[in-house]
């Protein structure tokens, strides 16, 4: 697959690339890579005389020497005075670092990020190149001609079929805080405090009860025993525990406010209980899935407003893509959904509820 939205043309067209310096780009020649570095600040420079693309590549474009500001080879132009400055050439293969300098000489020079840092660039092959820089930004962009282009048959070389998996397994899903407590120490996830802290309350089903990893471990006989070939965990991730305030208040036991993509609930047991899970399981022949819902985080970002209260059509009408009005009826005095037909409802999952005791 190529990615061909890098360059259309004149460099006006991708403009968005002007903060390249610290993103790699998939070229069909090899691969660019440009590393982050610390930003320096430099002298500002609202209209340069000259513009000029510099860097230990410059021998190799056929300048004299390299880190050459004078060179009238590398110089970047400005034809439609926007602000914009560029420069086109084939680069050979190899491992560089550039930025630009101002007016033949190395009193203003800008390279990562605007700063005084050098940009790294890595090519594994040969590449025709298009360096930018903005004067308003004070940053150096790159697009790649050899990113142009649809699909081909060329690139079903580096394509392959989606990958199927779980069609032949016996799922046992389960919602690990309902399901057993193998280990009391972690029912209140590490937290310090009351329910409200801690999320901690088996009397309460909006909140923890206590069923762990360590729990599902204890009880891979009888859940083997069913048919069982693969678990499948509601989402584990570490949570916000408790969100909401009043009578409006509950815990995440459910998996859905996570807080962090990279660590396990210690409510849950945390890493290591889902490392102890996955052997326990590949021991038996048996598999682990994850259900990963990226979509779903805790509540903590907030309207700058402050308020979520439903906003009624008739104050805001709903607008199509040119913003005007469009005609969506009324909702009928005492109801809560439109009498036009409804989009078709998400599918459902059943998951185990009750107590923390395993469900036979």
């Amino acid at each position: 697959m190529r990615l061909h939205s890098l360059h259309t043309g004149r460099l006006k067209r991708s403009r968005a690339l002007g903060a390249v310096a610290a993103t790699a780009l998939a070229l069909s020649t090899g691969a660019i890579g440009l590393a982050a570095q610390p930003a320096v600040a430099v002298a500002d420079e609202a209209a340069p005389q000259s513009v000029a693309l510099v860097g230990s590549l410059q021998d190799e474009l056929g300048c004299g020497g390299d880190w050459d500001p004078a060179c009238d080879i590398t110089e970047m132009t400005d034809a439609d005075g926007d602000g914009t400055w560029e420069y086109t050439a084939t680069v050979p293969a190899g491992a560089y670092e550039v930025k630009v300098a101002l007016n033949d000489s190395w009193d203003t020079s800008y390279g990562k990020d605007g700063g005084a840092d050098n940009i790294p660039l890595t090519l594994a092959g040969d590449a025709e190149l298009t360096f930018t820089w903005n004067q308003d930004s004070h940053r150096v962009g790159l697009a790649s001609a050899d990113l142009t282009g649809d699909y081909t048959d060329a690139d079903d070389a580096i394509t392959a079929a989606p990958v199927r998996q779980g069609t032949d397994e016996q799922f046992y899903f389960v919602l690990t805080d309902r399901f057993a407590n193998g280990d009391t120490s972690n029912d209140a996830g590490g937290l310090t405090g009351g329910s409200d802290i801690t999320g901690l309350d088996p009397t309460d089903k909006g909140y923890y009860h206590g069923g762990d990893i360590q729990g599902l471990i204890d009880h891979l006989d009888y859940i083997q025993d069913l048919g069982t070939t693969a678990i499948w965990l509601t989402p584990s991730f570490t949570n916000q525990a408790v969100q909401g305030t009043g009578e409006n208040a509950s815990a995440g036991y459910h998996g859905y406010w996570i807080t962090d993509f990279t660590s396990i609930d210690p409510h849950l047991g945390g890493n290591e209980a889902l490392a102890q899970l996955r052997d326990a399981l590949h021991e038996r022949g048996m598999k682990l899935y994850l259900d990963i819902i990226t979509n779903h985080t805790a509540d903590l970002i907030s309207y700058e407003e402050g308020t979520y209260t439903y906003v009624e059509t008739a104050d805001v009408p709903y607008t199509d893509a040119p913003a005007t009005s469009s005609t969506y009826p009324p909702w009928p005095a005492g109801t809560t959904s439109r009498p036009s037909t409804p989009p078709p409802p998400s599918p459902t999952r059943p998951c185990a509820t009750g107590t923390s005791s395993p469900r036979r």
